[in-house]
């Protein structure tokens, strides 16, 4: 998994080289969420600051390249950016005052992300 993420100085396209994955984004302050599955030989394009991540659901193996319009695109890997990086006080305003309980240093912010507990055991991956 391409953790959900977005980058504030760049538009990107990203091409799947082989296999199939499932992306998703979600338009300016949350309008629409869009999800869609894309294969080998298809692209799409994510605009500058769009929040997005991809996933191999297929339990095949998949590759893609990814290209941005400029040479220092950035990026903000949401979870890290909320539960690592902010203050617990910006994360309880967030949440309208509730204070979770959240386990930081289970929070993984590299790519690729190990994918949910089910589908790891569904792809038969340790």
């Amino acid at each position: 998994m391409i953790l959900p993420h977005l980058h504030p100085r760049a538009a990107q396209v990203y091409y799947i080289i082989k296999g199939k994955f499932e992306f998703g984004f979600i338009q300016e302050n949350g309008a629409n969420y869009v999800q869609h599955t894309i294969q080998e030989g298809q692209g799409t394009v994510f605009s500058q600051g769009a929040l997005h991540y991809f996933i191999n659901n297929e339990c095949q193996e998949a590759s893609l390249v990814a290209v941005t319009n400029s040479e220092d695109p950035g990026r903000i890997d949401v979870v890290d950016a909320l539960f690592n990086v902010f203050p617990q006080s910006t994360l309880i305003a967030t949440l309208n005052g509730q204070n979770p309980t959240i386990n930081r240093s289970i929070i993984q912010t590299i790519d690729p992300a190990k994918g949910t507990p089910e589908c790891r055991r569904r792809c038969k991956l340790s």
